[in-house]
């Protein structure tokens, strides 16, 4: 990871902008990237005069608050609040969580087992590239991205889907319903109108006890596929099991 060191309250700004127009278009990890630069650049700037500084800080503390309660950054990394003004101990945790990131998003690209599921040996060597990068953005939440490689290659990105769907089914079947959550909605990021991994999750929450979430879940599916049968026999035992 390339550090950046903003050096004037106007990088700063310019750096919040940017992160904020990232957040928008769902690229989770670049906004994390973002905050990470400009908490770096204001705990080590030397000189700021005391307005600016005020501003800055209310800006930041405005940005941490709005890309910890987005719903991008709580599927990728939970439930987070960064404390208000505590910038160093927000600094040190962002380096934690890319590093992190960057760390399984390796997992996943060497592991052998993903290999084979991602089934790359029949592949060009293009296209192993491509399905590989689909992956990294998968993982880092690059969104946006993410959306234009699928679209364009639309072949590979049932295959990267069926990829998290399969490995979503095989940790829930092991009883790693949290794991298997995760990879359903790595797999809704890239098809996001898909009712059979709706159902996939739905059934995933619901044998965690969530029940709530499986509803929710469950009417997702329906709303793409209202004569969706499975669908609709799963959301009449949720509410039997809820009433």
């Amino acid at each position: 990871m390339v550090k950046i060191r903003l050096n004037a309250p106007a990088d700063i700004m310019r750096k919040l902008t940017e992160g904020r127009k990232h957040l928008q278009e769902g690229n989770i990890f670049s906004s994390i990237v973002a905050l990470k630069d400009i908490l770096d650049g204001f705990i080590n700037m030397m000189k700021i005069p005391q307005n600016e500084k005020i501003k800055l800080v209310n800006d930041i503390n405005d940005f941490q608050q709005t890309l910890s309660f987005s719903q991008e950054f709580t599927d990728l990394y939970g439930k987070v609040h960064f404390r208000v003004n505590d910038f160093t101990t927000s600094y040190d945790f962002l380096c934690q969580l890319i590093r992190i990131k960057e760390e399984e998003i390796t997992d996943v690209l060497v592991n052998e087992e993903s290999g084979q599921l991602l089934k790359l040996r029949y592949l060009s060597e293009a296209d192993q590239q491509t399905t590989k990068r689909m992956v990294s953005l998968v993982e880092r939440g690059e969104l946006s991205e993410l959306q234009e490689l699928v679209a364009a290659h639309d072949g590979l990105g049932s295959l990267v889907l069926s990829f998290y769907n399969e490995t979503g089914i095989s940790h829930r079947e092991s009883g790693d319903f949290v794991k298997a959550i995760a990879k359903y909605k790595k797999a809704l990021s890239i098809s996001s109108n898909d009712e059979n991994l709706y159902y996939n999750l739905a059934r995933a929450y619901l044998e965690m006890g969530q029940k709530r979430n499986a509803e929710r879940s469950i009417g997702h599916a329906l709303q793409i596929n209202p004569q969706f049968q499975e669908g609709l026999r799963l959301e009449k035992y949720i509410h039997q099991w809820t009433q």
